[in-house]
């Protein structure tokens, strides 16, 4: 027997709430009926405690944040309603429960009470996405304490393992609980919505709620970035903890409703907790991502071996791989393999790729180093942990890496745009100082136009500057 009793999947618009649509909310009718199944759902439960998961209370990059008071209150002002306010007891003995398995599990986290708020200048409240489900809750059920938590920008998988803590603190102190995962869908149906239309916000939210419905979880865990990103979802990774919550534990989801009115995707749903086990798709997607590992490994040649096997011992040891003991021990002296990387000298650029989205790139357009063997080395590190725009990678993520190595062949100063082909030629921009690089044929540059307005912008270079154009041609390799 498992004590979460259910997972309630939540939208959070405001406009949805009558005093504050005025109207409005009758484009949403059907979200609002979910809400109101939902609701009468958790009433059947009567649970003890209910744990809200939401992605706009105080939200951190490197972890989750729990609101660390026994009360916490919060209003609607931020919607022309302050009248509208709530206060709720936190569950006090569960919230403990959750920081031991969350230290115990090593699940990056902040416990935020009013002196850490002051420091962060944050404030210790219940936010909208916690409120707006409450509200249609308490209408039917009212008598419950609560744990806030805020989502981090962790990975998924890193959401679904602090899921199966959370578990874990619930079990323990033998507390009914339900889970509300708070979110909307993407925000890019329509023009005239939020943000502007994204192909990749109707097949984020297709994908999303057909998996809910048919209980493929795993479609929810594994959803790739490069669709989860454009979409301007954000609700993935709520629904990815509580997921993790019924890890192994037998359940049967109902999709009440699904619709995108004001260009936004709210889908309301509820996963009942059944008895019985299941496989744990966490260990399952462990087997299938060393297996896909495995596979990628056999199918690299020398060039990338040689960057994985830099960043790997990097990642796992903090030490530099040396050229001579990859000679020896990985090739064992091929020279067929080895010739190539050792007599020759060229630029390079190690790209460092993690569910199809960029995790790190750096090279040189020049060779700096004596062969393009150290060249890879050590372009591969700094990839892996020098990048200004992500996080140094770490061990636990060298297993789920896809790397790509481009060899950089010569700069050619051309005089016109006309000369330049994407998929063909890189480009460098230089103006006095101001030097910037494309790769050629990569992922959405489509036009002559975007890979100068990209390059353009790296360099820090503005349209009414006058600017040097240079193209290359590379040697990517690749798995493909």
């Amino acid at each position: 027997m498992t004590f979460i009793k259910g997972i309630a999947m939540s939208p959070h618009p405001p406009i949805i709430i009558p005093e504050i649509g005025r109207g409005e909310e009758h484009g949403a009718i059907n979200t609002i009926e979910g809400m109101s199944r939902l609701a009468d759902e958790i009433a059947k439960i009567k649970p003890e405690t209910i744990i809200f998961i939401t992605p706009h209370g105080n939200a951190f990059s490197d972890g989750l944040c729990v609101l660390d008071e026994e009360r916490i209150a919060g209003d609607l002002g931020q919607f022309m309603r302050p009248d509208m306010e709530y206060e709720k007891e936190v569950d006090i003995q569960l919230k403990e429960s959750i920081r031991k398995s969350f230290n115990e599990n090593g699940i990056p986290s902040i416990f935020l009470n009013e002196n850490r708020a002051h420091m962060y200048g944050v404030r210790v409240e219940l936010d909208h996405g916690c409120l707006v489900p409450m509200y249609y809750i308490d209408k039917s059920f009212s008598s419950y304490k609560i744990v806030h938590i805020t989502i981090g920008m962790l990975d998924l998988m890193e959401m679904y393992r602090a899921g199966m803590a959370l578990r874990d603190a619930v079990e323990e102190t033998g507390r009914n609980t339900v889970i509300v995962a708070s979110g909307d869908l993407s925000h890019r149906l329509k023009d005239d919505g939020p943000y502007s239309y994204n192909p990749m916000g109707p097949v984020f939210d297709k994908t999303l709620v057909e998996a809910i419905e048919k209980g493929e979880y795993e479609s929810v865990v594994r959803m790739p970035t490069k669709i989860s990103e454009p979409a301007g979802e954000c609700g993935l990774r709520s629904i990815v903890m509580a997921l993790g919550s019924v890890d192994s534990v037998a359940t049967k989801p109902h999709v009440y409703s699904y619709e995108g009115p004001f260009g936004v995707g709210y889908m309301t749903a509820f996963i009942e907790v059944k008895a019985g086990k299941t496989e744990s798709l966490l260990e399952e997607l462990k087997k299938k991502n060393l297996d896909h590992y495995r596979i990628m490994k056999e199918s690299e040649d020398a060039y990338i071996k040689t960057a994985r096997e830099a960043i790997e011992k990097w990642a796992e040891e903090g030490e530099r791989l040396s050229w001579h003991e990859v000679k020896n021990s990985v090739f064992q002296g091929r020279s067929d393999l080895v010739d190539g990387l050792e007599e020759r000298k060229a630029g390079v650029f190690v790209s460092i790729h993690k569910d199809g989205c960029l995790r790190g790139c750096i090279g040189t357009i020049s060779p700096v180093r004596e062969n393009i063997a150290e060249e890879i080395i050590s372009n591969a590190i700094s990839a892996a942990s020098k990048d200004p725009r992500f996080a140094p990678l770490g061990n636990d993520e060298v297993n789920e890496i896809e790397i790509k190595v481009d060899v950089l062949g010569n700069l050619e100063k051309v005089d016109s745009e006309d000369e330049l082909d994407v998929y063909r030629y890189g480009v460098v921009v230089e103006s006095e100082h101001k030097r910037a690089l494309l790769l050629p044929n990569l992922d959405g540059v489509d036009s002559i136009e975007k890979q100068l307005d990209i390059v353009k912008k790296k360099a820090d270079i503005d349209e009414t500057e006058e600017c040097k154009l240079y193209r290359f041609e590379v040697e990517r390799h690749e798995v493909k």
